[in-house]
């Protein structure tokens, strides 16, 4: 499911950084922010209490504002300059722009009749990655390599029909949910040859093997699980979570 504080703590920590010239120690208030990204207040404490438990940014309370005047630590200022690093890797921001989009596209079509309009997606917070906003570059290169269905459900309705993404679909979101990997990563290969021989099997019109699709499925789920969970993810949450979503679904169902 999509975190809304976790995404928001690093366009904050992002922000924060600029507003105090990258100087550790230096206090801002952070109720500002919620003229910076339009969020509300109670938004704005939830990221102030997540940072502060990582340990990137200190709260100083003797001031009484609610919420507090804050400032960032040297280990949060570190972490902004390794996101505006991984920012500038254009490959690794565009697996991550496929991925959001599929998720903000599955989200927006919950919420609205017809299909979403793509170019709203720059506008929304699935749209940003360590902290910044995608280029629109990296929209129009999303949309041109990936087939956006109609928001896609994995379950059964009750008449027992479901719509159900295929292997080699899946493979490629758990893939792109994981930007800091490279293609060739041991795991991420593993995945890709699953989904493959699951594949293989299917044109030949036989049942996929029982145990190899729950490999299949644990292996996908564990790989998007840790990206979720390592340093510097929240961008990733909203990506990670629409596929955590599909696998531990179609597990339900298997």
């Amino acid at each position: 499911m999509y975190d809304e504080t976790g995404a928001a703590s690093a366009r904050f920590l992002h922000w924060l950084a600029g507003e105090t010239g990258g100087v550790a120690g230096r206090r801002v208030a952070s109720a500002a922010y919620t003229h910076h990204d339009r969020c509300s207040l109670e938004l704005v404490e939830g990221v102030v209490d997540r940072l502060a438990a990582l340990g990137w940014i200190a709260v100083h309370n003797d001031s009484g504002a609610v919420p507090p005047l804050v400032s960032p630590t040297e280990a949060g200022l570190a972490e902004a300059r390794a996101w505006d690093e991984a920012y500038a890797d254009r490959d690794a921001r565009r697996r991550y722009a496929k991925a959001a989009l599929f998720a903000w596209w599955d989200r927006a079509g919950q919420h609205q009749s017809g299909e979403p309009n793509a170019e709203d997606f720059l506008w929304a917070p699935e749209a940003f990655y360590c902290g910044r906003q995608l280029a629109f570059e990296d929209l129009e290169y999303a949309k041109d390599h990936l087939s956006l269905p109609t928001p896609v459900r994995v379950g059964v309705a009750e008449d027992g029909a479901g719509v159900f993404l295929s292997f080699e679909q899946l493979a490629q979101l758990v893939q792109a949910s994981r930007p800091d990997l490279s293609e060739g990563d041991n795991e991420v290969r593993q995945v890709r040859e699953m989904a493959e021989a699951l594949t293989d099997a299917s044109r030949r019109g036989a049942e996929p093997d029982e145990g190899m699709l729950q490999r299949f499925l644990q292996h996908s789920g564990e790989l998007v699980q840790v990206g979720s969970r390592s340093v510097g993810s929240m961008g990733r949450d909203m990506a990670s979570g629409v596929v955590s979503d599909i696998i531990n679904s179609m597990l339900r169902l298997g």
